[in-house]
């Protein structure tokens, strides 16, 4: 587990150093608790993987689907509101997981962690004060 302690204007580069070291991945992962900056970092995450149109968290859709000027799909999921593995399934929601040329960023992802479990880059954002983070991240 690699760590980082970062201020908020400190984001994008951030962003940026988990974008170098995650070029593998078709999964990334978001957990912290409510107001840590899961939907922060993902939509800066978002904007450098080319995205243009204007992005929006997925809470109350469940799912933002994006596509950036490489052709590239980018599946934006908050699995907040989701009351398990069997509700995402039924919604089909694992036909996006692991497709070709893209990439599917997932807000509180525990209900499926059993099934996002290669090419995973799993993200853990904490408090460190009021403007600092913490971020932890490993690969799978």
């Amino acid at each position: 587990m690699q760590e980082l302690l970062f201020h908020k204007d400190q984001l994008s580069q951030v962003v940026q150093t988990i974008l170098n070291g995650c070029k593998d991945v078709q999964v990334i992962t978001l957990q912290g608790t409510l107001g840590a900056g899961k939907t922060t970092f993902a939509i800066e995450l978002l904007k450098q993987l080319g995205v243009q149109s204007e992005m929006q968290s997925p809470t109350y859709t469940y799912l933002q689907m994006y596509t950036n000027h490489e052709g590239k799909k980018l599946y934006h999921f908050d699995l907040y509101r989701l009351q398990n593995k069997e509700a995402f399934l039924f919604a089909g929601f694992d036909e996006f997981l692991y497709q070709p040329n893209s990439l599917v960023i997932i807000e509180w992802p525990e209900i499926i962690q059993d099934i996002v479990d290669h090419k995973v880059c799993r993200i853990v954002l904490e408090y460190k004060g009021d403007t600092a983070r913490k971020l932890s991240w490993d690969i799978k």
